[in-house]
């Protein structure tokens, strides 16, 4: 099988930057995604949340096109979502809760814009932590991006 010199030389190419560790940087500003399922069992019902997330420096995130969402089919319980950073100290600080109005069916929340969130610490990554309230519990997942200032 003959492979075109230049397919040859980016996968040399690939294969010595990993061998070096160096990779892409892909947990930087950009889009997040988070979905929690209800029920163990999986489903799409639950709750959902993404934003767009923009390092401005070393102890502050801004979150744009924010939505939390409420996934059907609908389980009667309400959506929560916030704003979280894992500091250097290995803390963790959050924003306020956030929540999808009601049920499956209501309007998401959002899309917001410029909501930040600032710490007195260095933020290593920071994400969204959206949550089932099932009463006496709450059942979350949590996604992060990487701070390149820090």
């Amino acid at each position: 099988m003959r492979m075109p010199l230049r397919t040859l030389g980016i996968a040399a190419t690939s294969a010595a930057l990993l061998t070096l560790g160096i990779t892409p940087a892909m947990a930087e500003d950009g889009h997040i995604y988070v979905h929690v399922a209800t029920f163990p069992s999986g489903g799409d019902s639950g709750g959902s949340s993404y934003a767009d997330l923009n390092f401005t420096a070393d102890r502050s995130v801004t979150y744009n096109n924010w939505v939390i969402n409420d996934t059907c089919p609908g389980d009667g319980y309400r959506v929560i979502a916030r704003a979280r950073a894992q500091l250097r100290s290995g803390a963790y600080a959050n924003g306020s809760w956030h929540e999808d109005d009601g049920t499956c069916e209501s309007d998401a929340w959002g899309p917001y814009d410029g909501k930040e969130l600032n710490t007195s610490g260095d933020i290593m990554r920071a994400g969204i932590q959206v949550c089932v309230d099932l009463g006496s519990s709450l059942k979350c997942e949590t996604e992060f991006r990487d701070n390149p200032h820090t």
